[in-house]
């Protein structure tokens, strides 16, 4: 059965007092009966049985109650339907291929959710994880906590750059930028990507960034994020926080290879050799500075002479001439991969 005075609380939105003779007379309980409204719609009721007048006063802050209560839950689920659209967009962006033709679409859901990503030039990918390496708490409250903690640090620091911030699966972020300063606009997302690095690590949390190549228009701009996410595995391995696509073309190649053709090239070059720190940090430099003793020396801190004999030294381990850019490309591409390898990125990265 029905609460009669509750139905035509519903139908006229106004509050009811139920006497005692109208209350026998339906087989029910005296006492105050008011709309429950959102947005100016009743949605439910609330009753309270007892002499009308003495109850009144009661069931008003009741029904007032109810209201702060739902109106907080339709904000938060308002909430939780925004951040899944805008995650929706970010993996889509992540996804998108011209074939599809679904630019316009998407362009229009960003837009609909306040983002212009017809401005944004350059993308970026952020992985981020609490400060030290802490493990995480199973716990999906704390996750979920701590990572929108670093979306609205994210937002909170980048507003200048418009375009667009959104989550990614697992920790991740993708960044669709909008430079508008006098540096070119990779030049200017690199530094506000090296910026938020360090903000970031001020309030605990650790974050590595890749950074696309400039783009412009929804296909570049998709194809950005995707070099942007792979220079952000290959800088990593190497021990970089801010990982620009720019920089790493050579690692990022060498990372597509298949993990049996690493393997043999491993073998090949090194023969299950384990260099010294000092021999491979020596020979990167060499790399680094075009073999340019001098210059290779002083990155080092060391004396020419110094370098000159682990440099012989690695050529009478391994019998590659460091001299020669063939045997020197060879050796080099050998320590990248070794480092892949290292940091988990060795089968198929």
């Amino acid at each position: 059965a029905f609460h009669a005075p509750s139905l035509d609380v519903l139908a006229g939105g106004r509050p009811l007092l139920t006497t005692k003779e109208e209350a026998d007379a339906l087989g029910i309980r005296p006492g105050y009966t008011a709309p429950i409204t959102l947005a100016g719609q009743a949605v439910g009721t609330v009753s309270i049985s007892g002499l009308p007048h003495s109850v009144e006063r009661f069931g008003r802050l009741v029904r007032r109650q109810a209201e702060v209560l739902l109106m907080e839950q339709e904000f938060l689920e308002m909430r939780l339907r925004r951040q899944w659209a805008i995650r929706d967009l970010a993996e889509s962006v992540m996804l998108y291929q011209p074939e599809v033709g679904n630019e316009a679409m998407l362009i229009e859901q960003g837009r609909e959710l306040g983002f212009d990503l017809g401005r944004c030039r350059v993308a970026a990918v952020l992985d981020f994880h609490e400060e030290g390496g802490r493990s995480r708490p199973s716990v999906s409250e704390r996750t979920e906590s701590f990572g929108d903690m670093t979306l609205n640090l994210a937002v909170n620091f980048l507003p200048r750059a418009g375009g667009f911030v959104g989550p990614l699966r697992g920790q991740r972020l993708l960044l669709l930028l909008a430079p508008g300063g006098e540096l070119p606009p990779e030049d200017e997302a690199l530094s506000l990507c090296g910026g938020l690095i360090e903000h970031l690590r001020a309030r605990g949390v650790e974050a590595e960034v890749g950074v696309g190549p400039e783009a412009e228009g929804l296909p570049r701009l998709a194809w950005s994020a995707r070099l942007a996410r792979e220079a952000l595995g290959a800088g990593r391995a190497l021990g970089m926080r801010l990982c620009p696509a720019r920089a790493l073309g050579p690692e990022m190649l060498l990372s597509y290879l298949p993990p049996a053709r690493k393997r043999q090239h491993l073998d090949q070059t090194l023969g299950g050799r384990e260099l010294a720190p000092e021999l491979i940090e020596t020979f990167l430099a060499w790399c680094r500075n075009p073999f340019a003793a001098a210059r290779a020396a002083k990155e080092l801190s060391i004396h020419r002479n110094t370098l000159q004999y682990r440099l012989k030294k690695l050529h009478e381990l391994l019998g590659l001439d460091p001299w020669n850019f063939h045997d020197a490309f060879a050796l080099w591409a050998a320590l990248i991969l070794k480092r892949f390898d290292r940091s988990g990125r060795g089968e198929g990265a």
